[in-house]
C-alpha cells in the first residue's frame, strides 16, 4: 500500500504540498506559506501513536498526506473524537488518491479507537466537500463568513462522521 507513517525525510515534500494549498486560497485559512523549520513543531507533534501522520507515496515521492489531531485537546470527554486533515499535491488531483486517503482514514480511525471523525474546512473547498460527502460525512456546523481572503469571505464548515 502506498500509505505509510511519515518520517522526517518526508517533511519538505509535505511543506511543499501544504504551501500549494495555501496559495489556492480555498483549502486552508492560512494565508502565508511556511518554511520547513516553521513546520517542524507541527511534524513533531504528530510523531505519536494516537494522532499519527501518514503520507501517500508514489514513485518514491510524497504526493499527499493525512493526519489525525485531537479535537479540543485536553477535554477528556472528547478523547474518542479526532479531527482529520488531508492535502494532495496539485499535480495528483483527480486521480483517486484523496479517496484512498479517506478510506484509509476511516479504517485507521476505527483501529485507533476513534468513534467520531471531524473535518473542518472552508465552504469554497468544493472538491473536499464532495470527497467528504462521498464517504458519508455530513455537515454538522457552519460558521458563516468568518474567513477573509482578497476574493471575499467564506464560511468555515464542520463535517462529521460517526464510525
Amino acid at each position: 500500500m502506498p500509505i505509510r507513517i511519515a518520517n522526517n525525510d518526508d517533511l519538505q515534500q509535505m511543506v511543499d504540498i501544504y504551501n500549494q494549498a495555501i496559495l489556492t486560497k480555498r483549502c486552508t485559512a492560512d494565508t502565508e506559506t511556511f518554511s520547513i523549520q516553521e513546520r517542524q513543531p507541527w511534524f513533531q507533534a504528530h510523531q505519536n501513536k494516537q494522532y499519527p501522520l501518514y503520507v501517500y507515496e508514489q514513485d518514491g515521492n510524497v504526493v499527499g498526506y493525512l493526519y489525525f489531531s485531537a479535537y479540543r485537546p485536553g477535554r477528556k470527554a472528547m478523547i474518542a473524537t479526532a479531527e482529520i486533515s488531508y492535502y494532495l499535491h496539485q499535480d495528483f488531483l483527480g486521480q483517486g488518491i484523496g479517496s484512498q486517503l479517506m478510506s484509509f482514514a476511516i479504517s485507521q480511525g476505527k483501529t485507533l479507537g476513534f468513534k467520531t471523525l471531524v473535518a473542518i474546512l472552508l465552504s469554497i473547498n468544493e472538491p473536499s466537500i464532495a470527497l467528504l460527502k462521498k464517504y458519508d460525512f455530513t455537515e454538522w456546523g457552519r460558521m458563516h463568513d468568518i474567513a477573509e481572503f482578497d476574493h471575499g469571505t467564506c464560511s468555515h464548515l464542520y463535517f462529521g462522521l460517526k464510525l
